[in-house]
């Protein structure tokens, strides 16, 4: 029977570790977690939790800690999880499926929720957290796995809330900026420190990195379509629309974007800023939004792509009601605000109430 330890690092994870740890209860063979520093009580409710824990004096690389933390497990597999993350109710068989196959790198659906405009939204992150061992991490942060191994999709779901209401710039732009000076034009770590510059909501600074990430990518890298279309949300919150508008002609019949549900979704609200800022000038584009909305529903929510849930059903649907209702289409807008609410989405309750009762 292959046997499958749990490794995790943490510092001061007292409020979040128990929930990780209880997640893998009956899933995992032993759990190993390596503490970089913690002054609060994560290594007691670790141990509490049955955990084997090391200590491990921090470097100033994610990957160190890391893979010291690989170098005790005696596993046959690993699964990586943070203290901020836990599984899935039926991750255990997932799993144990997973693992009775070839060796592969598992990829895992990380499931994050963020605010946006107020409303709580939940994006889906392919990433790679289950593998044989002899597996390795490179990167001081958002760091990688080192392997020949194929990486294949599993149907496992790991829930994550660590960067919700929390500012972890502070940390990351640092290290980030310490790894560019090794690889200035690697277009990975420019997407990242792009990222954290957005999440700072200095959307200027932001262009400027992930303006040469998308210089550098070469367009075969698997996230390339998510940097496409975050580098377009953040020229839409600057108004640099013509460059957004150049962007979206050049990558428009792009395989890897043309499947991708977000970028479509993507379209729809970029056309909407690009008519609403010179309407006279950009009406003729008006049949685009509905069109980039349409194409959401026609693909789907397509988990093996990841990306925000909703972008390929509710939150398109709701999109393509408000767009009927601003046409003056009403019958339409009843049907998509119908679909949407019929998923649970709120807004779209609250549009359908308002259209059918006065």
């Amino acid at each position: 029977m292959k046997r499958v330890s749990l490794a995790i690092i943490t510092k001061n994870e007292e409020n979040k570790i128990k929930r990780c740890l209880y997640s893998t209860k009956n899933v995992v063979d032993e759990i190993i977690l390596v503490d970089t520093g913690s002054t609060d009580n994560t290594k007691q409710i670790a141990i509490e939790c049955g955990a084997k824990v090391y200590d491990f004096p921090w470097t100033g690389s994610f990957a160190d800690a890391r893979n010291y933390s690989l170098q005790q497990a005696t596993g046959d597999w690993i699964l990586v999880l943070d203290a901020d993350e836990y599984l899935a109710p039926g991750s255990g068989d997932a799993i144990k499926e997973f693992i009775s196959g070839p060796p592969a790198i598992g990829r895992v659906s990380q499931l994050s929720n963020y605010l946006d405009n107020g409303e709580i939204r939940y994006e889906s992150v392919p990433i790679s957290r289950l593998f044989p061992k002899g597996v390795y991490y490179t990167g001081s942060i958002h760091e990688q796995v080192v392997s020949d191994l194929p990486h294949r999709m599993t149907s496992i779901t790991v829930h994550h809330d660590g960067y919700f209401e929390t500012d972890k710039t502070g940390r990351n732009i640092p290290l980030l900026e310490k790894e560019l000076q090794k690889d200035g034009n690697n277009p990975y770590l420019l997407m990242q420190l792009a990222r954290e510059h957005k999440n700072k909501q200095d959307y200027v600074q932001a262009d400027y990195f992930f303006s040469q990430a998308y210089l550098y990518a070469t367009k075969q890298e698997g996230y390339y379509p998510k940097l496409v279309v975050e580098y377009l949300y953040n020229l839409m919150k600057i108004g640099k629309l013509d460059t957004g508008y150049t962007v979206i002609q050049t990558e428009q019949n792009q395989v890897q974007l043309s499947n991708f549900p977000d970028f479509h979704f993507a379209l729809g609200m970029f056309y909407m800023d690009y008519v609403l800022s010179n309407t006279a000038a950009h009406i003729d584009k008006l049949p685009r939004i509905e069109a980039s909305f349409h194409k959401c529903l026609e693909l789907g929510d397509r988990k093996e792509f990841g990306g925000i849930i909703g972008a390929g059903s509710f939150l398109a649907a709701y999109n393509l009601g408000v767009f009927y209702e601003v046409i003056g289409d009403h019958k339409k807008a009843v049907e998509y605000y119908h679909f949407s609410a019929d998923h649970d989405y709120q807004k779209a309750k609250e549009r359908l109430s308002l259209l059918i009762n006065g």
